[in-house]
């Protein structure tokens, strides 16, 4: 079986622990050849851990039809913009850390990111470019909609509602059956017990709406 010729998209931190997940899938079975990094701000040939940055979105349009797409961008609204604007001219696959427990009953899109010891329960939907860092959790029939960031150690609790492009802080939790609007922003630590409309920002336990 080949492996999938792939380029990281970003350089920053979340590409890099990306490609240490690359690497520790590929140490199983190899599935990826990894090819480097596209960042439209480091220098091109510039080495990290090791892989290099291959250039920006010039080169990435050079390889069109060559290579898979991961997303190394934790930004919603970036990640939005990046798969549509190329999902019709390149393959984004799911990168899945093998310490992470998805259910077989969980629905999942494409350019899904879910990192080391991430839990995705029966019945939960993960939408398009979605991502899921460390340790996070997405509850029993809980939904996860298109481009969402939820960073490490978060909790979204049974039939819970995550909107399109929705961001959580690293440590936040969203108690069951709560509904947070498309475009929020959930800062580190907050605990949200109620609905939350869209584009709104959120601190606290109690979280409470701040902008």
């Amino acid at each position: 079986m080949s492996s999938m010729e792939v380029v990281i998209f970003g350089a920053g931190g979340l590409g890099r622990e990306i490609y240490d997940t690359l690497l520790t899938i590929n140490a199983r079975t190899q599935t990826y050849t990894i090819r480097g990094f596209i960042d439209e701000v480091k220098e091109p040939g510039t080495l990290i851990n090791g892989l290099p940055v291959l250039g920006g979105l010039d080169t990435l349009e050079r390889l069109r039809g060559q290579v898979g797409v991961i997303i190394g961008i934790a930004l919603p609204e970036a990640r939005r913009k990046l798969h549509l604007q190329y999902k019709d001219a390149y393959a984004f696959p799911n990168v899945i850390h093998p310490s992470a427990v998805v259910s077989g009953f969980a629905t999942l899109g494409e350019a899904i990111l879910i990192q080391s010891n991430c839990v995705v329960a029966a019945n939960a939907s993960i939408g398009d470019g979605a991502m899921m860092n460390a340790h996070s959790g997405v509850g029993h029939d809980a939904r996860v909609e298109q481009y969402c960031s939820i960073m490490s150690y978060c909790d979204l609790a049974g039939n819970a509602v995550l909107g399109e492009a929705t961001f959580v802080g690293t440590g936040a939790k969203i108690i069951p059956s709560t509904k947070i609007a498309p475009g929020s922003y959930l800062c580190a630590g907050a605990v949200v017990f109620k609905d939350v409309p869209a584009a709104s920002k959120l601190m606290g336990n109690p979280a409470k709406i701040i902008g």
